[in-house]
């Protein structure tokens, strides 16, 4: 069995959303001081072809103008015979109705090649100003320039971006959003456009009812070898299953969940489905 299925879906991961309970996650309407405090906490279980691959978790809680986050994800079972990986997340920073201006990001990795890898992310209003790593990263083998770097995001709060609602702010398209990201060495963008509305029921029961059909695209810029841009050029298109819910205790914020991800590869359907979605501390409602 070859790692492509493998890697695919960790690219798509990084890059899209996907998520572990944390920060408020008992949803409280406020933060003592009559500021809307509004939580979301998602768990997906990553397969392909039917084969179980892990888990990845994520909680993001806006207070005010403030929102903070946190993530992981990790491969089990026999998966890790090819491609074994453990990441863990946060990142915190100030939140407007339309935009998301990250602060601090720490990223805590390891796999099959890496034992462990810290990397943090300081970002100031243009972008990333200061970058550390341990061990250190080669970036100057595959540069990514200032000028890429401007107006981007890590891939935490990317991921909140989308989910959050601010990549439809104003415009009620919740599917038609790019994510600029830049994670310490490479920069990419996270494009997702609308396909059609329909009706979905899930096998685990988690939801039935209306949802949108998305279309994701994760589009390297630069920090790759031309050989890995080249190859993810031909990778699969990778659909989702997103569900529009209103915040019960924020009524100025309206989530875009993604409950369903997948992509038809040659190894089978890659696939990462909700497993749990808590929105202000309350299981996702089934209208359907």
């Amino acid at each position: 069995m070859k790692s492509a299925p493998f890697n695919f879906l960790g690219a798509c991961c990084a890059g899209l959303l996907l998520a572990v309970p944390a920060f408020g996650a008992g949803g409280e309407d406020n933060a003592g001081d009559g500021t809307p405090a509004s939580t979301l906490d998602l768990t997906y279980d990553l397969y392909v072809g039917g084969i179980p691959l892990g888990k990845v978790a994520m909680s993001s809680r806006f207070e005010g103008s403030d929102y903070k986050a946190i993530s992981s994800l990790e491969t089990k079972g026999i998966v890790n015979a090819f491609w074994q990986a453990k990441i863990e997340t946060a990142v915190s920073g100030s939140a407007e109705p339309d935009k998301l201006q990250p602060t601090l990001y720490d990223s805590f990795s390891q796999n099959h090649s890496v034992q462990r890898q810290h990397a943090t992310v300081m970002f100031g209003p243009d972008g990333p100003r200061a970058v550390t790593s341990d061990p250190p990263y080669r970036s100057n083998k595959y540069p990514v320039t200032d000028e890429q770097k401007k107006g981007t995001l890590d891939p935490l709060s990317a991921a909140v971006y989308l989910t959050g609602g601010m990549a439809s702010a104003g415009q009620n398209r919740p599917c038609q959003a790019t994510a600029p990201v830049f994670d310490g060495r490479r920069r990419y963008n996270v494009v997702s456009s609308f396909v059609k509305n329909t009706h979905v029921r899930m096998d685990n029961g988690l939801y039935s009812g209306p949802a949108m059909v998305c279309e994701i695209h994760y589009n390297e810029i630069a920090g790759y070898k031309q050989s890995i841009i080249e190859q993810n050029k031909k990778m699969p298109k990778m659909y989702a299953w997103v569900v529009t819910v209103p915040s019960n205790s924020d009524p100025n914020r309206h989530y875009a969940i993604p409950i369903r991800l997948w992509a038809v590869t040659e190894y089978g359907v890659v696939a990462a489905v909700a497993s749990q979605a808590k929105l202000d501390g309350q299981a996702l409602n089934h209208p359907g």
